[in-house]
């Protein structure tokens, strides 16, 4: 399997988790859960959103297992303690 990119994130569709691009998410997927592709911690797209403006997502509660958060990622990989399963 491919490493998560920081532009990714997983959307909930029919029972099944599909990894898209952050533009999907926002667009196609507005109402999907979504969950982070590195430690499948429940991920917000805050904001409002136009073709100009880059596409985020936040960790609805950080930890420091997810190496997707760089600031506070403390060098050893682990799933989130309330992953989204």
């Amino acid at each position: 399997m491919a490493e998560p990119a920081p532009s990714q994130c997983e959307v909930k569709v029919d029972g099944r988790w599909l990894r898209v691009s952050l533009a999907e998410a926002s667009t196609e997927f507005v109402a999907a859960e979504k969950r982070c592709p590195a430690c499948h911690g429940r991920l917000t797209m805050p904001g409002t959103f136009t073709w100009t403006e880059t596409r985020r997502y936040a960790h609805h509660r950080k930890h420091d297992g997810c190496p997707l958060l760089p600031k506070i990622y403390c060098g050893t990989p682990s799933p989130h303690p309330n992953a989204v399963v």
